[in-house]
């Protein structure tokens, strides 16, 4: 579901009826606040708690952020904060920052995320990750270790209680430029098609990249079937298909499903309000990133060879790695190759719709190394199914 995004404003800290000296929000004022009203359906005290440790690191204006005018805002659920886009910025902040509190090294990570360090950011991620379900969990952020001939510092080392010490580097994975222009093609489409001015459900399926010529042959048929009947699909040429469905336009189900074995970028847009006609389009095209082995090796050759070593990869920019890097990674694992890396963690977060309100749900996968030298912890393996389990129970598939 599309977030529509609040006007830019300004700060204006007189507005707030709040005392300069006070440390604590209340469920209440953050709903008021970020809202305009009742409209988040979290736990209240985990939402306090983030805000809390928010103010109290970065300070009360960053938490307020800029005041926005109301006026000019024509949906529900946006208070004068700005919505649930800067109500993340604070919750998500404040939320992370407790999986570090009092551990060795958190001094300089903390550092680095106050000076807007991305590569700190997704750090700090997988550190929560990590440690958010095991609170007894031990950790040490850039412990020194001993790689080769000399002195590397790794991004984290983990462990529960008593057992043994698991070394963990962390990557973003960026767009590459096929990337770029697959996604670019696929906003083009969705802006044509999502601007027609009726109610539908449509699916577009690129069975290949299009030509710039056949990407215009695709939004003609699109606007012309969108008034025909669920169920109804029309194919084009050999390189796209489109299908008529029903449905609620804020769930994102895709339909059109072919096991080729490619794995394919996707995009959906919705327009859901009483406004204008609900609407949504959802668009998939043939994509597979294929940077596995130079991030794999760039990143092993960080952990030591002696010791559990796990390779974490944020894939937000680049969530086709889901399924493109299980096939891709366990050809680059070997009885002589990367050995020291017990496995590999694809993380991201997204917002996505439940029937409780919109969640912001963790998606991971775990690709085990069958011979590294020194296996996964157990706890581990089991973390990432409780985590994927509960991704299935919210939005009905674990990525």
């Amino acid at each position: 579901m599309a977030q529509q995004g609040a006007p830019e404003g300004r700060v204006d800290d007189t507005m707030c009826t709040r005392d300069d000296t006070e440390m604590h929000w209340t469920f209440e004022e953050i709903n008021r606040e970020w809202f305009g009203g009742a409209y988040l359906h979290w736990e209240p005290n985990d939402v306090e708690r983030a805000f809390a440790v928010a103010e109290e690191i970065r300070g009360r204006d960053w938490v307020l952020g800029p005041e926005f005018d109301l006026g000019t805002i024509p949906f529900p659920g946006v208070g004068r904060r700005g919505g649930f886009s800067q109500f993340l910025r604070v919750y998500w902040f404040g939320k992370r920052m407790q999986a570090i509190a009092g551990l060795p090294g958190a001094d300089s990570l903390r550092a680095r995320i106050l000076a807007n360090d991305p590569a700190a950011e997704s750090e700090l991620t997988a550190i929560y990750l990590l440690r958010s379900r095991q609170l007894q969990t031990d950790a040490e952020i850039e412990p020194e270790v001993t790689v080769g001939e000399g002195k590397r510092r790794p991004d984290f080392r983990i462990r529960n209680t008593g057992g043994v010490w698991m070394y963990v580097e962390v990557t973003q994975l960026n767009r590459s430029a096929a990337s770029t222009r697959m996604q670019q093609l696929l906003q083009r489409v969705a802006d044509q098609v999502i601007s027609i001015s009726q109610p539908f459900l449509l699916e577009i399926v690129f069975w290949r990249e299009p030509t710039q010529t056949e990407e215009d042959e695709v939004v003609l048929p699109a606007q012309i079937i969108s008034q025909a009947a669920d169920g109804e699909r029309r194919d084009i040429g050999d390189f796209a298909s489109v299908l008529v469905k029903s449905g609620d336009p804020a769930v994102v189900v895709p339909s059109i499903l072919q096991n080729d074995g490619r794995t394919r970028m996707s995009l959906s847009r919705s327009i859901v309000g009483p406004d204008q006609p609900n609407r949504q389009i959802v668009l998939r095209v043939p994509f597979a990133d294929q940077r596995a082995e130079d991030i794999l090796t760039a990143e092993a050759k960080q952990l030591p060879k002696g010791e559990c070593g796990v390779v974490m990869v944020d894939v937000t920019a680049q969530p086709t790695a889901f399924e493109s890097w299980p096939e891709l990674v366990p050809h680059r694992f070997a009885p002589q190759q990367h050995t020291r890396v017990a496995g590999i963690i694809l993380f991201s977060f997204a917002i996505y719709p439940t029937s409780d309100g919109l969640a912001w749900v963790p998606n991971v996968k775990l690709i085990s190394n069958p011979h590294a030298r020194i296996p996964l912890p157990g706890w581990i393996s089991e973390m990432v199914a409780e985590i994927r389990a509960d991704c299935r129970r919210l939005i009905g598939h674990p990525d």
